[in-house]
């Protein structure tokens, strides 16, 4: 028969509501109904879920059973999320992991109920919600985290028909007149919003992730935990590691596993979960067998689901990711460091190796930022030991790295630092080119959350830097001296001064008369066309959407410069002709920076004559 509440809310029957009893499996071979602390970690194999409990201590007494009825709901039952009269991108079945976070959101409301001495949730009345979402519209935290603490509530009443009478929550009235009245308009959006690592900290310390991976090989008799490789007592010594005595083993294994995680991690764009995942045997070469370019296999996490259900376990990729040689690389050295399936082992990460096999999960995040503050500690000592101090890595005045702020970093390097110191140049620049023109686009890296808000950042600063020293300095000259002038002006009536949204940066990047790129290290403004950009030229057959700021050719017709421009010119040409009277000059040498020369004074003479401007 079928319920009042039930016919009320327009609900399908219950085929039971009774509260499961103490000894219902919650978790096989593990949690039961009874117990007030679940551990729900073995039903989510995600690499980096260590431990995912629920606490219901905190619960009040009278309202403990319906919680744990609750809880045990979402894990083993749809919510009908049919009954709401608005659309809801959330998952109709939860994965472990979210449960952990939807008991947080729920502790606040069951504070609420302690203190005003409500003991069941059917005497709730709509009076009753609206008291408590002005509360937590006042709370001091974020548009986020309230809308969850609200939508917590929207769950527990979709469940409500599967639970006992006394345990029925009232429509909330935000399900019908918006949550948008209670807590604003919603601020989410898919930008990972992750600080970038300061390019001085991430510069040298990719430098010595680099030269770790490459020396690994080399050091694999002492540092792999391999039997077939290993010959104890021996001791070696290479440039960069110095001599590695018994008991430098460990240390200098963990900080060669760490070197090789960044590298994969930050070269790819991998989440962490994804990097964490990856097992032996994922690398390979791509079908064109080009030098630099390799394909990654693996699973993702974040939008694993089917049916509206989340998938903990995660699903293969469609696309394989794409990646660079030194990639490659640090995948072979882990696959050299042990002979287990998964890479990236937390026993690779610890201060002491445990004797016996290798765990089967990855590190959690607080074992990987302990291994970065290891290894930059690690790279410092051996800076100071060979003293380099132009190779120290310095502290990151944002805090400590992570995984999440290396794909925000990554997505920053490309755009605004594309040539970079010279050996990182050259990475970056096959990066581009893989994950932006190359193997699948953006679509197969993973990264399309990311790159298209960077490059529209770097623009937008580009663009604003324009503004500003043109209304000191007017003078352009080059080819694209006009198109230069016009993207700045409309750039300074449309955007100026806003932070802008994800729409306002669509809007930006559509526009093909405002996509300018500032090349310092060219000295010059792209303002770009690919159908003019002579650093395209290769990518013919292709739709190339962004320039190669390391190819930049002096006849292309993008090429726009400002007086700040030609001064960093003029600064070149004094080095150069210092360079020149040196008489520790070889000749050879002097024909070329002669060259060279020639080629900046022609560029200081066409930006002088103020007639001189090409439209």
């Amino acid at each position: 028969m079928t319920t009042p509440a039930a016919r009320e809310g327009g609900f399908p029957a219950s085929p039971s509501t009774r509260i499961p009893s103490a000894g219902t499996v919650v978790v096989p071979g593990g949690s039961v109904f009874g117990d007030d602390i679940w551990d729900l970690s073995p039903l989510c194999p995600r690499p980096t879920t260590r431990w995912i409990r629920l606490d219901f201590e905190r619960c009040p007494a009278s309202l403990r059973d319906d919680i744990k009825h609750f809880f045990y709901l979402t894990l083993t039952q749809d919510t009908p999320l049919e009954q709401l009269d608005r659309l809801a991108s959330v998952r109709r079945r939860l994965a472990p992991s979210t449960l952990k976070t939807l008991r947080a959101d729920m502790q606040p409301f069951l504070d609420w109920l302690a203190a005003r001495g409500t003991a069941q949730l059917s005497q709730l009345a709509e009076e009753d919600l609206r008291e408590y979402a002005t509360e937590v519209a006042a709370t001091p935290v974020g548009q986020n985290p309230k809308s969850r603490r609200l939508f917590a509530l929207s769950r527990l009443w979709l469940l409500s028909p599967y639970m006992r009478p006394n345990a029925r929550l009232v429509q909330p009235f935000w399900e019908r007149e918006g949550m948008e009245q209670v807590i604003g308009k919603s601020e989410w959006t898919a930008e990972n919003k992750s600080i970038p690592v300061h390019p001085a900290t991430m510069s040298a310390l990719l430098i010595w992730c680099l030269r770790l991976v490459e020396g690994a090989p080399r050091l694999r008799h002492r540092i792999s935990l391999d039997p077939n490789a290993a010959r104890p007592g021996r001791t070696t010594s290479l440039p960069w590691s110095g001599e590695l005595s018994q008991n430098q083993v460990d240390a200098h294994r963990r900080a060669v596993s760490t070197a090789c995680l960044i590298t994969v991690a930050y070269l790819t764009g991998m989440r962490a979960d994804e990097v964490l995942g990856l097992r032996r045997g994922c690398c390979t070469p791509t079908a064109s067998g080009s030098a630099t370019g390799y394909e990654i296999r693996g699973r993702t996490y974040k939008a694993a689901a089917a049916a509206g259900r989340s998938l903990p376990e995660g699903i293969e990729r469609e696309h394989p990711w794409v990646a660079i040689k030194p990639v490659a690389d640090a995948i072979a050295v882990m696959e050299g460091l042990h002979t287990d399936d998964l890479l990236f082992s937390d026993t690779l990460f610890k201060a002491r190796l445990d004797v016996g096999i290798l765990d089967p999960a990855g590190p959690p995040s607080r074992r990987v930022h302990e291994a970065i503050k290891h290894l930059t500690s690690w790279c410092n000592q051996r800076a100071n030991e060979l003293e380099r101090p132009h190779d120290l890595i310095p502290e990151d005045p944002d805090g400590p790295i992570n995984l999440r702020r290396l794909r925000r970093t990554l997505a920053w390097f490309i755009y605004r630092r594309p040539g970079g110191r010279v050996a990182l140049g050259v990475q970056y620049g096959h990066l581009h080119a893989a994950t932006t023109d190359g193997y699948g686009g953006r679509v197969s890296t993973g990264l399309r959350d990311l790159f298209p808000m960077e490059e529209a950042f770097a623009v937008s600063d580009s663009l604003h830097r324009a503004v500003e020293h043109l209304q000191e300095h007017p003078h352009v000259s080059g080819p694209a001296a006009a198109r230069y002038r016009a993207a700045a002006s409309e750039y300074r009536d449309r955007f100026q001064g806003l932070t802008l949204t994800t729409k306002q940066a669509a809007a930006l990047m559509a526009n093909p008369a405002m996509r300018v790129y500032d090349a310092p290290e060219q000295a010059l403004a792209c303002c770009f066309d690919p159908r003019k950009a002579l650093c395209r030229k290769d990518t013919a057959t292709r739709a190339s959407v962004t320039p190669d700021l390391t190819s930049c050719d002096d006849r292309c017709a993008n090429i726009a410069r400002t007086d700040e421009h030609i001064t960093t010119v003029q600064a070149e040409l004094v080095t150069l002709q210092e360079e020149l009277a040196a008489p520790t000059t070889p000749e050879p040498l002097r024909h070329r920076i002669r060259a060279q020369i020639d080629r900046r004074q022609a560029i200081v003479s066409a930006h002088d004559p103020p007639g001189g401007e090409q439209p």
